[in-house]
């Protein structure tokens, strides 16, 4: 029988109480209760986890223990607050505020299914209800609150009278709180009663914890009219439940109990459905429910009062009512199908079921497997759904006064229900299988009422109890005990008592009280209870354990209690048992067995047993113990001498103390017959009365005092003054000594190895140690001569003596102390990064590192094969949450998941110390790494603020890579080069060492891919018996023999001459053949490496020659950007809203996207058409529409790749507020396009834009990369824009041709030689009344609207583009005294003209002076100019071709004299020019650039590629997608994978962005600016392929520009790829939380654009649709042709 189930009572006055049954206790005990003063308790809390409990209070928190210690408590309230206000609370503007108590409504655990709780829930009635996450281990410490809630975040009721309840559920990962609340009149309206809300903040402002944004909420007409009072919400198989009563609106418009129900992975409530609960005699208002088990069937029991007359007051009639929950769904179950496929209705035509608050919604006729097909509703079915047809009850138990609180029980098959009533009493009850009450009865609790005055203060205190429900003890006789029927208890036999089996006997069998009627059974005695099987003596010696429930031979039972089973002393005991349904008869006898023989070994145990048993010891020829009348030959009188068998330990100090173990035979009977008999070495020993076994062992203690004459004898034991017994091992006394320890000092935090070296440190056997300053060092090892031991930890430094002691003996090592001193600090630790062999020497530096013996670097991993099974599960939170799991797991419990690997540190001083990096598993997850020094511990990632990383251990090749062994031929002078792969990875040029045989071969070179090496100039010895030396690379731990070496020397050939001069000369015909083959290839290909080296070689001198003058254009670039780095992070980085950003992402270079129109409709006509884009939005969501819709516009010749971009873009706009529906789709299309290619050629894969589906994965990566740009790469990219802008407009600019002086790419490079000079002009700025002076740097060369721009650039600057006026729009007036105003422009009068070619002015034209004055002023209409053919917009400001009146305009210099070339042969020319090599002093100018910008690129490709912060989940998404699909279809080359991740991300979105800034900043990006970008995009394009990166000459200049850098560029893509391959897995769970934040934006436009797209091919599509037997069971088809007839009137076959 299970053990009883205790319970705890939260009690109060003339309140309703709470009941909860908690984990088994004994009966013994008395109940247990804490008292909690000051507040009315709400709520009670059990963590199953840890069985601790959690009260929920007005105005307070208390955390108890099991047995009801106080462990936490934390205030919640009182609050400044008023319900008709919204938080937070100003009393200024709310007047009526005032303090108010917070009455918990909501207390709830956090936690994962399988996992831990997380954090305690806590909602209140202040501040609208809003709700808080707290510390389950101190309620105090709260984890998560908002202090500016928004509306969607009120959760609870702000009324105490007012019901709340809630449910936290698990859907697909992510954790959701359903909750359940009552309307309030004063607050926020419109909060629906059932809301679904999410439980983890997320990184968009629109997305916070609690909030109900974006999720299932269940809408209702009338928030009044639908009053709902909730009772329970539970969650059960995949539903969450709801029992509540509210005016019944669709019958009599009388208060009912209703069950409502919703699937769990419904976030729209389609599935919402619920029923009437009707408990006969008129009990209609739930109360209090409860889902348990009865007959092993899940049940709930609801505990129901009866209401006055039609109101929802409940009166004090209250009844218990059971509903199996299988007849419950069944109820549920019904409605739905009546209602999906019905109209509601039954077969006679009768309402069954019916749609309930109001809503525009009707039952429907849908195919009869609709409920099957969509179990959880769907956007085409009916919701909410109610039944018409109640689910009844008879009420099993009634009471006055009222029930409120009601839990179960289950006892051997038996349903026991425990109801709490208004006055604090509390009922048992059991029921019968059909649910009607068998027994009931009260148990008693301590009193809920305790008055404490203080002065004027009456002060109620409540207290929660925990009592045991099986009060067996009070019943005193076996009739009255059985006849109680509680199957908590049952009648113990031997003891005479009624007791619970636990207390009685370990068994399982059913106690007595659970015998059905009418039947009779034999019992026979087991020792304790009466069981239900039969029990018979064997006759093997076995006996039976019974506390232990244990059939055993040995002599004894763990718990030292027996029954004994022999053949010899065979018993018969009968026991009697009548039971009938009028009367019970028990015939109880006792009966006492005992076996002499049995445990008796000698004759002291023999003559110990009690006299009445009659044992005697027999002197026969085998002498036992055995009945007094079984002895033929005679008793023994006395006992024989002791026998001393044993002796323990053998050694003891001088001065005594310890405990000796003395064990034998015959040692007395008693105590009192060996307490002054014995002597150790002829010293008196005290013995211990608690240690004595009689006649077989006792422990004494040895207590002497130190003498000379002492030193080793036996141990002798007299037994009552005769005989003695002595003991054939001889006990020495010892004198132990100390003599040093090393170390001799350690840190303050303890942990250090210390050993104590000395004689005779075993004396004893048992040791303990301390010091006179820190108790209790933790012993590891002891020998006679050596003891070793760890430090604990001091709380201050100093020298301490260290003390042994053995028993009463202390030594004290006086001559040498310990000292404690300063704990090691570690301030810097290089390098960072590591192979996985490790190996790698990392310097540390700090203080205090000497102090420590043995300083190690450890790294804690998890194994490459567990890492890859939890990395596809898709299972997780977050990185920062899985972090902690697995850090977790390496401290204890599963320490069998990561392994620990630690190196030694070696050349320790006070301030330096070396360390190799530890080896770990290739692949594996690195958890931890850390530096352990005793017991400081410090993490590597404190030390720089950066983590340790690990890289994929480099490859080398074979130097004879065709056949391996074989040497390879090396002639002196010469270098050796080894090719590989990955090699710089972790390691530097100066780490490496290469090893010839016994000498080194001297590094010279290393890179990523190459190895050179110096060999000796003489051939050196081989290391092992082999005649040739091998060439031996050690990269830290890593060791790769690469073959044998053969020098070629001058020595003379063994071969005869005659044949030397044969072969040579058939050598010489087949070499000169070869030659002539492959001579033209290897020339070419030997030119174009000495090229590339060249070129290398060329690039590298330029940049050094142009050093200084980056460095001085670099600084003034800085001193112009400290001031926009001041604004970054504020106002000074112009971001686009997001409406924006997307508008120029979906629609690049459109006007009037769908985004910023309005649907332009009649309004005779606009209710009809949104209702049919309604209706194809609803279509839209569902899968299979959407795909054939896609699948069947691709395949139409006339659908353009423009068209399928515009309609990628529609849907993306269309479906944007249901991201995760979006992204699932998009999933499914890209499995088909990766089948496509799979046949192909899958390298070509996401290369271009080419299907819908392709440009949907565009917009998906903005979208999902918005918050990223926003917070990690905007500012580095916004820091790079204006970085480009400053430096392009420090130079010439032509604004005719767009080139520029200062530029990275060639093509828009000015080359002519532009004399100017800077020109620093005071603009007169109007700041209100006040007119302002501002210095702007100009060139002399600029035009007047350059000018202009660089004006309006200082003035607004940090400014949005958009806001500040156009330049076309002002007139620049140079003012000269009072009364000289000259108004520039770029044409008038004074225009030069030379021919047919005009000049546009510049200031140098109108001879302005340096630090002349000027202003802006608006323009007046008649004004115009040259400005007006051409406008600076975002990225063409060119007037190439532009003619004004047979005028050629020109500016700085004029473009080609060739006017007789087409336009169409002019992008050729270009091509050409661009093709010749540069002068070198063109590429000067271009590295100058370069070199100025180096710092601003670098930072946005880390920023991009850099894996210091978390990659956005999407990244990890769907990389992880892609691995996916490669391992799906076979695809193992890793090569394939990489061009697949850039595809998708750099060219697809990141490339985008470089190229284009202003999609996410409102900013200009003039055409000379572009080009720059366009470099540096191409750049990361390179730096994103798998080809290795060669120039040449002829290789464009921007690939020359960057051929350093690229490689670099190269290994970080590779890193950014390989971290997110390894790291966790950006689990489904993880990505839906992101899109749900992101969802939102749904436009009419957008779904009226894609209808004409359907109305284009809408034949098409219909067939499409009328062929797939799916889409025809769900009328896709029909309901498209619905959506034609409301959008356009449409003839169909409606």
């Amino acid at each position: 029988m299970p053990a009883p189930a205790s319970l705890l009572l939260l009690l109060a006055i003339l309140w309703w109480p709470l009941v909860l049954p908690l984990a088994p206790g004994h009966l013994q005990s008395p109940p247990t209760f804490i008292t909690l003063n000051g507040s009315h308790l709400n709520h009670l809390l059990l963590d199953t986890h840890s069985s601790h409990i959690y009260v929920g209070a007005v105005n307070v928190l208390y955390h108890l223990s099991p047995d009801l210690q106080l462990l936490s408590w934390g205030k919640t309230g009182p609050k400044l607050d008023s319900p008709d206000c919204l938080p937070p609370i100003d009393p200024t503007d709310c007047t009526q505020a005032e303090t108010t108590d917070n009455t918990n409504k909501l207390l709830l655990l956090e936690e994962i299914k399988g996992g831990d709780p997380l954090s305690l829930i806590v909602c209140g009635t202040v501040l609208q209800g809003i709700c808080e996450k707290r510390s389950l281990e101190n309620v105090s410490q709260v984890l998560y609150k908002t202090d500016n809630p928004v509306d969607t975040q009120y959760v609870a009721a702000n009324n105490p009278r007012v019901s709340t309840v809630g449910v936290v559920v698990e859907q697909k990962g992510v954790l959701l709180m359903l909750v359940g609340r009552g309307y309030t009149s004063k607050g926020p309206g419109g909060i629906p009663p059932i809301t679904m809300r999410r439980l983890t903040p997320v990184a968009r402002y629109s997305a916070p914890a609690f909030s109900h944004e974006e999720l299932g909420k269940l809408v209702v007409g009338s928030y009044s009219e639908y009053n709902n009072h909730f009772v329970k919400a539970f969650h059960h198989n995949n539903y969450v439940y709801f029992v509540f009563s509210r005016r019944d609106m669709w019958g009599k418009r009388e208060y009912r109990t209703y069950v409502s129900r919703l699937c769990v992975g419904d976030p729209n409530f389609y599935s919402y459905v619920e029923v009437p609960l009707s408990c006969g005699g008129g009990y209609n208002l739930a109360q209090a429910a409860v889902l348990g088990y009865h007959r092993e069937q899940p049940t709930l029991f609801v505990a129901m009062a009866m209401g006055q007359a039609s109101t929802p007051t409940p009166t004090d009639r209250t009844a218990l009512c059971v509903y199996k929950v299988e007849e419950l769904d069944k109820a549920l179950h019904g409605a739905q199908l009546l209602c999906y496929t019905q109209e509601g209705k039954d077969a006679n035509n009768k309402e069954k079921a019916y749609i309930e608050y109001e809503v525009s919604s009707s039952c429907l006729k849908l195919p009869q497997d609709s409920l099957n097909e969509y179990p959880c509703g769907g956007e085409h079915t009916p919701s909410p759904i109610a039944s018409a047809i109640a689910l009844e009850a008879t009420p099993a138990f009634t009471w006055t006064p009222p029930i409120t609180a009601v839990t179960t029980a289950t006892e051997v098959g038996h349903t026991i229900v425990l109801l709490g009533d208004k006055n604090g009493r509390l009922h048992k009850v059991f029921l019968h299988a059909n649910g009607t009450v068998a027994s009931s009865c009260i148990l008693s609790v301590s009193n809920s009422r305790t008055v404490l005055r203080a002065s004027d203060l009456c002060v109620c205190v409540f207290q929660v109890t925990k009592l045991h429900v099986a009060q067996c003890e009070k019943h005193l006789d076996c009739h009255t005990c059985l006849s109680n029927r509680d199957p908590y208890c049952g009648w113990c036999s031997l003891e005479g008592r009624y007791l619970s089996s636990p207390d009685c006997c370990y068994t399982p069998t059913p106690a007595l009280s659970t015998l059905p009627s009418h039947q009779a059974a034999p019992l026979v005695l087991h020792k304790h209870l009466i069981i239900w099987k039969s029990f018979t003596y064997s006759m093997w010696p076995c006996h039976w354990c019974v506390k232990d429930e244990l059939c055993t031979h040995d002599k004894s039972c763990p718990r030292q209690h027996v029954i004994y089973n022999s053949r010899v002393s065979l018993v018969t005991v009968l026991y009697l048992l009548v039971v009938s349904s009028l009367r019970l008869i028990c015939v109880c006898v006792t009966v006492q067995l005992y076996d002499c023989s049995v445990g008796q070994s000698d004759c002291s145990q023999c003559r110990a047993v009690a006299g009445n048993y009659g044992c005697v010891w027999c002197a026969d020829e085998t002498p036992g113990c055995v009945y007094n009348q079984s002895c033929t030959s005679g008793t023994m009188d006395t006992c024989p001498p002791p026998l001393i068998t044993e002796v323990e330990p053998l050694t003891g100090p001088l001065e005594g103390g310890i405990l000796l173990t003395i064990q034998g035979s015959n040692l007395g009977q008693s105590f009192q017959d060996i307490q002054a008999g014995v002597t150790v070495a002829g010293v008196t020993c005290r013995p211990l009365p608690e240690a004595y076994r009689i006649s077989t062992r006792y422990n004494s203690s040895v207590k002497i005092t130190a003498s000379a004459n002492a030193t080793a004898g036996p141990v002798v034991i007299t037994v009552r003054g005769s005989e003695k017994g002595e003991s054939q091992q001889t006990f020495s006394y010892q004198n132990p000594q100390l003599s040093r320890i090393v170390p001799e000092k350690g840190p303050l935090a303890g942990g250090t190895m210390l050993t104590l070296h000395g004689s005779q440190l075993l004396t004893g056997q048992r040791t303990e140690q301390s010091s006179d300053q820190i108790a209790g060092l933790q012993t590891f090892l002891v020998s006679d001569t050596r003891l070793i031991c760890r430090t604990s930890h001091s709380n201050q430094t100093g020298r301490v003596p260290v003390k042994v002691v053995f028993g009463k003996a202390e030594r004290i090592l006086d001559s040498v102390l310990f000292s404690y001193m300063e704990d090691p600090v570690i301030t810097d630790a290089t390098p960072t990064e590591s192979f996985y062999g490790g190996g790698r020497l990392i310097y540390v530096t700090g203080q205090n590192l000497n102090v420590v013996q043995q300083p190690k670097m450890s790294v804690s991993n998890e194994p490459r094969e567990r890492s890859e099974v939890r990395r596809r599960r898709y299972t997780h939170v977050s990185v920062r949450t899985h972090e902690r799991k697995c850090s977790r797991r390496c401290s204890s419990a599963y320490v069998s998941f990561c392994l620990q690997i630690q190196e030694l540190c070696t050349n320790v001083t006070s301030e330096r110390m070396i360390c190799k990096s530890p080896m770990v598993e290739p692949k594996s997850r690195i958890v931890r790494v850390w530096f352990e020094m005793d017991n400081v511990h410090i993490d590597f990632h404190t030390i720089k603020n950066k983590l340790f990383t690990y890289h994929p251990n480099p490859d080398l090749f074979q130097l004879n890579s065709e056949s391996r062994g074989t040497p390879i031929r090396f002639k002196p002078g010469g270098v050796l080069a080894v090719e590989g792969k990955g090699l710089t990875l972790a390691m530097n040029r100066d780490e490496v060492v290469a090893q010839l045989g016994d000498k080194e071969c001297v590094i010279k070179t290393l890179d990523n891919t190459h190895l050179y090496c110096e060999p000796p100039e003489e051939q050196p010895l081989a290391l092992d018996d082999s005649d040739l030396p091998k060439l031996k690379v050690l990269m830290g731990s890593l060791a790769f023999d690469l073959g044998p070496v053969q020098y070629d020397n001058d020595l003379h050939s063994l071969v005869p001459l005659a044949a030397q001069i044969g072969l040579a000369a058939g050598a010489a015909v087949v070499v000169l053949i070869v030659l002539v083959i492959i001579l033209m290839y290897r020339r070419k290909s030997k030119q174009a490496l000495r090229d590339y080296k060249k070129v290398l070689v060329q690039l590298e001198t330029l940049e050094i020659n142009v050093g200084d003058q980056c460095r001085k254009e670099f600084t003034d670039l800085m001193t112009e950007m400290m001031d926009l780095s001041s604004d970054v992070g504020g106002p000074g980085i112009p971001f686009l809203d997001y409406r924006t950003y997307a508008e120029r992402v979906f629609f690049p270079g459109q006007k009037g996207a769908p985004l910023s129109q309005n649907l332009d409709l009649p309004d005779s006509r606009r209710q009809t058409v949104e209702q049919g884009l309604g209706q194809l939005n609803n279509l839209l969501n569902n899968r299979l529409f959407l795909i054939r819709f896609i699948h069947t516009l691709e395949v139409q010749q006339s659908f353009s790749q423009r068209d399928r971009g515009y309609v990628a873009s529609l849907l993306t706009m269309a479906l944007h507020d249901k991201l995760e529906y979006f992204t699932d789709v998009m999933k499914t299309l890209l499995g088909d396009l990766v089948q496509q290619y799979v046949t192909k050629n899958p390298k070509l894969m996401l290369r271009r834009t080419e299907t819908v589906v392709e440009k949907m994965l565009t917009n998906w990566m903005s979208i999902c990369l918005y918050s990223f740009l926003k917070e990690v790469a905007g500012e580095p990219l916004y820091k790079l824009y204006r970085a480009i802008k400053y430096q392009v407009d420090k130079g010439p600019v032509d604004a005719v041709t767009g080139k520029a002086k200062r530029t990275l790419n060639d093509s828009h490079l000015l080359r002519e030689d532009i004399e100017y000079c800077s020109v620093t002009l005071t603009v007169l700025v109007k700041s209100g009344v006040e007119v302002q002076p501002c210095p702007v740097k100009v060139l002399d060369t600029d035009t007047i609207t350059q000018v202009k721009d660089k004006i309006l650039d200082q003035i607004y600057k940090g400014a949005a583009f958009s806001q500040r006026p156009a330049a076309d729009s002002l007139d620049l007036e140079w003012r000269s005294g009072q009364a000289g105003h000259l108004t520039l422009s770029d044409d008038d009068v004074t225009a030069i003209i030379q021919g047919r070619w005009k000049r546009i002015n510049t200031l140098q034209h109108y001879k302005v002076p340096d630090g002349a004055t000027v202003a802006l002023i608006p323009r007046s209409q008649s004004s115009l100019g040259v400005n007006q053919f051409y406008q600076t917009g975002e990225k063409t400001p060119m007037l190439e071709g532009e003619e004004e009146e047979g005028l050629r305009l020109w500016h700085l210099v004029k473009p080609s004299e060739d006017p007789e070339i087409p336009k169409h042969r002019k992008s050729s020319m270009r091509e050409r020019e661009r093709a010749k090599a540069i002068p070198e002093i063109y590429l000067t100018r271009l590295l100058s650039m370069k070199g100025t910008l180096q710092k601003f690129v670098d930072d946005v490709f880390v920023a991009i590629l850099s894996t210091k912060w978390p990659p956005p989940i999407a990244v990890r998404f769907f990389f992880d997608f892609l691995d996916d699909m490669a391992e799906k279809h076979g695809i193992d080359d890793p090569e394939t994978v990489h061009i697949w991740k850039t595809n998708s991300l750099p060219l697809r979105f990141w490339v985008n962005i470089l190229k284009n800034p202003q999609f996410v900043f409102d900013v200009q990006v003039t055409d000379s600016v572009d080009a720059v970008l366009s470099v540096i995009a191409q750049t990361f394009i390179d730096s994103c392929t798998t080809s290795e990166h060669k120039v040449g000459r002829d290789s464009p200049v921007n690939k020359l520009l960057y051929a350093r850098e690229i490689p670099r560029y190269k290994q970080l893509v590779e890193r950014y790829y390989s971290d997110i391959h390894n790291a966790v897995s950006g689990c489904y769970q993880e990505m839906n939380s992101t899109l749900t934040e992101l969802s939102g934006m749904n436009n009419l436009v957008a779904l009226h654009e894609l209808y004409k797209y359907i109305n284009k091919y809408y034949d098409q599509i219909i067939m499409s649709l009328e062929e797939d037997a799916a889409g025809q069971k769900m009328q896709l088809a029909y309901r498209l042709q619905q959506v034609a007839a409301l959008v356009e009137n449409k003839v169909t076959d409606l």
